[in-house]
């Protein structure tokens, strides 16, 4: 944790070991002589698929899409369904596989219970790879919701698995499993909320409800960063979600006592260092 001018960082922020494991293999490969294709953006963060372009890492979304077949093609952390899957390990392109090790457990869960005739529930966003993914492993049985309002929508189940997309806020998970019990003879619930996650949640409800501001770091379209900034805004009067240092507004840095930043999952820690950074700067002329 560091702490300056009442400005606490927090130490949760920024890259989780799935994403930092795959953005250390495609840099790995970059650094070969073969070229790199990502299957979708490696992660949902601006500043980091700059990075990868400028470093001829592209990102393509099939591999009859990749213009030399020499290169090697690698699954995103997000993870994939695994009938996409068969086809980019039949294309004949070398293939490495960089999802999340806390998605394959997902992955497992699904498939575990849907071989054994049970319908999947997932709480989390239908359109996001990672859920994309998942549904692949439903055995054709699956559902999508957001949260308790649309589980009450849901027809009755003789077997019913819930489970979690793993960047879902695990009170809306747990409110929405509860809400999904009523609607199955038998209920398994799997919370797959992955562990950095919860971890990172905790902090921010630790620190969030004493700030004055909270700052949260990442890219708009990440579903993570997202959730962590809804979170904040259920804790603090005033949150900032910015991309860079650049979107920060500057009169609020000036008149918060208190301010806690912290960062999504696929945010790198330099753009953080650059947000503290700034704000930092910005206090001391006010702040001796």
């Amino acid at each position: 944790m560091e702490k300056e001018q009442d400005v606490i960082v927090a130490k949760r922020a920024g890259f989780c070991p799935g994403v930092k494991s795959a953005i250390d293999k495609v840099l790995e490969l970059a650094a070969g002589q073969k070229p790199v294709y990502t299957i979708g953006p490696l992660i949902h963060n601006k500043q980091v698929t700059d990075m990868l372009s400028a470093k001829h890492i592209t990102s393509i979304d099939f591999p009859h899409q990749a213009t030399d077949k020499s290169g090697v093609l690698v699954i995103r952390a997000h993870g994939i369904t695994p009938q996409f899957q068969q086809e980019i390990e039949s294309c004949g392109m070398e293939v490495v596989d960089a999802t999340c090790p806390l998605v394959k457990h997902a992955q497992n869960i699904i498939d575990k219970f849907a071989r054994q005739g049970y319908h999947t529930v997932i709480v989390g966003d239908g359109e996001h790879a990672e859920v994309i993914g998942l549904m692949g492993y439903t055995q054709g049985r699956g559902t999508v919701v957001s949260g308790p309002e649309e589980a009450k929508k849901l027809p009755h189940f003789d077997k019913v698995n819930v489970v979690s997309q793993t960047t879902q806020k695990e009170s809306v998970f747990y409110q929405t499993a509860e809400e999904i019990k009523k609607h199955a003879d038998m209920c398994q619930i799997s919370n797959t909320i992955c562990q950095p996650t919860k971890d990172r949640q905790k902090e921010t409800i630790e620190f969030a409800q004493n700030a004055d501001l909270v700052i949260v770091v990442g890219g708009k379209h990440s579903a993570n960063t997202a959730r962590l900034a809804v979170l904040c805004r259920e804790l603090s009067s005033a949150v900032q979600h910015v991309e860079t240092e650049k979107e920060l507004d500057e009169t609020q840095i000036l008149k918060a006592k208190k301010i806690f930043i912290t960062a999504g999952a696929s945010t790198p820690e330099w753009v953080i260092d650059r947000v503290a950074e700034r704000v930092k700067q910005l206090r001391a002329s006010t702040h001796p």
